[in-house]
């Protein structure tokens, strides 16, 4: 064979090797480029990264806060709306009418109201001061609606004079149930905007407290179970309530029983176990499941 026609066919030979070699080239890159473009679009599917929004393709300069879905936007009740750029919202999602209603937060409240205990001076062995819790609470409150400051040696004035008025009008009694403890306040405040509610639970005290409106509450203070009370502790007792907490579900309260009184917190189920309107007199048995409260409304 001459050297020239070997050449020849050498040269298509490896002419050949090298057009199918450019062929299986492009073949690899073109099946790497359609896996590489499988994955973006798999991945585009869960991050939604490579999607353009209608003022996107439209170049438009809108502020957010003209959009019903911008990060600004609220509901009727206040709530801030999802985002029309959060991962996997719709452009429906910003709609009210898609959105389930929101619930209220839960309130709470505290009453600016002075405090003193029954026995300004400790005086914890007269049966006066002893006896003075109903006293001392309602004093308590028309301290509040008048908004008035007041001293230990005010307020145990205050507690002598009253008593002795209770003694004079109504007959002596160690005790006043709530529908007759409310009488002090008409007959010897001369003050009217107040009222006693019979079968109360800790739902109807936590409604008036919500509404601006003081409470005084009769109760067993031996279910109480307060540290500072001398034990057992007294089983008729009355005591201001003054404030909610709905963080800690506990209601706050001015309790006159004890020095250590002021803004001291029962937890609900407490202060509803031990709810007990009890009868005039001078320690007479409570009659089980009977409650009330006094409502005190502002000026």
């Amino acid at each position: 064979m001459p050297y020239e026609t070997h050449n020849y066919k050498k040269y298509l030979k490896n002419n050949r090797m090298r057009r199918n070699f450019g062929i299986k080239k492009i073949v690899i890159i073109v099946i790497s480029l359609a896996i590489i473009a499988v994955g973006l679009l798999g991945l585009n599917g869960k991050f939604n990264f490579l999607s353009l929004s209608k003022d996107d393709l439209a170049g438009t300069n809108e502020s957010d806060s003209s959009s019903p879905s911008s990060n600004n936007s609220s509901n009727n009740s206040g709530a801030a709306l999802p985002s029309s750029g959060q991962a996997g919202s719709l452009a429906t999602s910003s709609s009210p009418a898609n959105l389930e209603p929101s619930q209220p937060a839960p309130k709470s409240i505290l009453l600016s109201v002075p405090f003193f205990s029954q026995a300004p001076f400790g005086e914890w062995s007269d049966p006066i001061f002893q006896n003075a819790c109903e006293e001392a609470s309602i004093i308590m409150a028309m301290h509040w609606v008048n908004k008035t400051p007041v001293t230990k040696d005010q307020v145990k004035q205050e507690i002598l004079d009253l008593s002795l008025f209770e003694d004079k009008t109504y007959g002596q009694a160690f005790d006043r149930a709530a529908a007759d403890a409310i009488k002090m306040f008409k007959d010897y405040f001369n003050y009217e905007n107040v009222f006693v509610r019979s079968g109360i639970s800790t739902k109807d005290i936590k409604k008036e407290i919500l509404a601006g409106r003081l409470v005084i509450v009769p109760l067993n203070g031996q279910i109480l179970k307060n540290p500072f009370y001398t034990p057992p502790g007294p089983e008729h007792h009355m005591l201001v309530v003054i404030g909610y907490d709905a963080k800690t579900n506990e209601f706050i309260t001015n309790d006159v029983g004890t020095r250590h009184g002021e803004k001291y917190r029962y937890a609900e189920a407490r202060l509803q176990a031990s709810l007990q309107d009890y009868p005039t007199g001078n320690d007479l048995p409570s009659i089980p499941g009977q409650t009330a409260m006094i409502v005190v409304m502002p000026k």
